[in-house]
């Protein structure tokens, strides 16, 4: 109980932090509307099958969109010292994590919905039949990117050019996952997806393995 109350203590903080500092929220939003702007003048929705090119598009914006945010998560608070007074708390280090993670997925999720809606508006994406099936692939593969996404904002959060950094670290290791998406998306909006289908393991996989291996990791990632 304790444990879960220090993740509902220091949720509550970020997100009502975030949703009052916006800048770092209107970033990334803004980057992802601007980017499916410039997508809907360079594609021809009518020559463009949005079923086989939508998906990898989709995915670049929520990539880079998602990382201007939570390349920020631990930012703030090194340069307040509020980070430290965090880690001399007697409570569970991972609570610091879990709590971040949670704030960063919630965030990913809302950019992910405003972007399909977006994409049906300019791109003419078509996902009402597919809905279930792509809500349950978006929602796996948003996990395991909210957790390596945390836990690399917090190993450069003290580190000179650290945004600068982060991209340049969190990227590669995330191709995998971003492959699975991608193809997820495209059979989840072309036939549907099942519980069988083998990207769908895949990142079921990554995320038990990520989320767990973050969450042990963290403490060492934050130490000085």
């Amino acid at each position: 109980m304790r444990f879960l109350r220090a993740v509902g203590l220091i949720f509550l903080k970020d997100f009502k932090e975030e949703i009052r500092r916006k800048e770092n929220i209107a970033a990334s939003f803004l980057f992802a509307f601007l980017s499916l702007v410039l997508f809907a003048f360079a594609l021809d929705p009518t020559r463009v099958d949005m079923r086989q090119t939508g998906s990898g598009l989709l995915w670049l914006i929520i990539l880079f969109a998602g990382s201007l945010f939570m390349g920020a998560s631990f930012r703030k608070e090194t340069e307040t010292g509020t980070l430290l007074a965090l880690l001399l708390c007697p409570a569970d280090r991972s609570a610091i994590y879990i709590a971040k993670f949670l704030v960063n997925l919630v965030f990913l999720l809302i950019l992910e919905a405003l972007l399909l809606l977006f994409a049906f508006l300019f791109l003419d994406f078509r996902v009402a039949g597919a809905l279930p099936s792509l809500a349950l692939a978006w929602f796996g593969v948003t996990v395991g990117y909210a957790a390596l996404g945390t836990l690399f904002a917090a190993l450069v959060a003290q580190t000179h050019g650290g945004q600068v950094i982060y991209p340049i670290l969190l990227f590669p290791v995330l191709v995998p996952l971003l492959i699975a998406a991608a193809s997820l998306t495209q059979e989840a909006v072309s036939r549907g997806i099942s519980l069988q289908n083998q990207w769908l393991r895949l990142v079921l996989l990554f995320d038990i393995i990520f989320l767990t291996a973050s969450t042990f990791l963290f403490e060492y990632a934050v130490e000085e």
